[in-house]
């Protein structure tokens, strides 16, 4: 494990475990932190790309509402856990 990992404990549903290891069994992954940290990293691009989507759709709007529109997403974004960096 490298400096830059987190080591952190986690329960799975059984048919994710066994997905995980499937994946390191037919090489498609390292290891099952490895598929768990994918499966992460995709979420986490996901999230980013609908966000962005979002703010290039807004700015073609009026800017007031914009403005609006950032703060109530960036607000509901914060209330569900997510860290929103600014201009992200």
């Amino acid at each position: 494990m490298s400096d830059s990992k987190k080591r952190i404990t986690i329960t799975v549903d059984p048919q994710l475990a066994e997905y995980a290891e499937k994946l390191v069994a037919t090489g498609k992954a390292e290891s099952v932190s490895a598929a768990f940290n994918a499966a992460m990293a995709a979420r986490r691009r996901q999230e980013r790309r609908g966000l962005a989507l979002l703010r290039e759709k807004a700015a073609q709007a009026d800017p007031v509402r914009v403005a609006r529109m950032t703060k109530h997403v960036e607000d509901q974004a914060r209330a569900q856990g997510f860290q929103v960096d600014p201009g992200e």
